[in-house]
């Protein structure tokens, strides 16, 4: 039991150093998200040695049987989170968060947040990690990560866990009004952070900051063939 405690207090130190060593002098100012980041066990997305950097400032691999993602750093996906501007009554599709360490910190800030990922293991193995946490407002769904998921939505916030090469358009088609999408994308072959808002019927997208993320090559765009 001792040695538990030990664990957990060591955890618990870590997350506080990640807040207050990385997010903060990252830029993070909104004390939701840095409560909210402090509170969830990032650990508990992670499998194998890695679990020992889960408070570093890093890309990590999360995975679920034979299925892969890797995750946004704790910074990086601060930044994506705080630019959302994410309320308590929103609805929040999630996009390419794995095992669901994305969407187990939306659900602190968000009404509803549904998780999309286009591999079922995920899904199951995201829903038996949010239960032991006691995370009661996320559903994990599968299906193709470009097409979103509309039959659910509009939705006010659609957040995607890496770099876009386009735009997406299917996706920016179910926003609600006065929605965000959040994304990375690249421009000039840096990338940069970008929020889209859909304001009456008018679409606006603006580019925020730089910030890294993984590629996600499901949207990159389908080759045309010549003849």
């Amino acid at each position: 039991m001792a040695a538990i405690q030990m664990n957990e207090d060591a955890t618990t130190e870590n997350r506080f150093n990640m807040v207050e060593c990385q997010l903060k002098p990252g830029g993070i100012r909104d004390y939701r998200v840095t409560r909210q980041m402090s509170s969830v066990p990032r650990e508990a997305f992670i499998t194998g040695t890695s679990r020992d950097l889960a408070y570093a400032d890093l890309q990590l691999q999360c995975s679920a049987a034979d299925a892969e993602r890797t995750m946004l750093t704790p910074t990086a996906l601060a930044l994506l989170i705080e630019l959302a501007d994410i309320q308590q009554d929103d609805v929040v599709l999630d996009i390419a968060g794995g095992t669901g360490y994305s969407a187990a910190v939306l659900a602190g800030l968000a009404s509803t947040v549904i998780a999309l990922e286009d591999d079922e293991a995920f899904n199951e193995k995201a829903g038996n990690i949010w239960q032991d946490l006691g995370v009661d407002n996320a559903v994990a769904v599968c299906g193709p990560l470009t097409q979103g998921q509309a039959k659910q939505g509009p939705f006010d916030v659609i957040f995607i866990n890496g770099c876009l090469a386009t735009n997406p358009e299917e996706l920016l088609g179910q926003l609600a009004e006065n929605g965000r999408l959040v994304c990375v994308q690249k421009v000039d072959g840096t990338q940069k952070a970008h929020i889209y808002r859909l304001i009456g019927d008018r679409l606006s997208a603006h580019i925020a900051f730089d910030n890294a993320a993984p590629d996600l090559a499901v949207f990159d765009p389908v080759p045309e063939f010549e003849f």
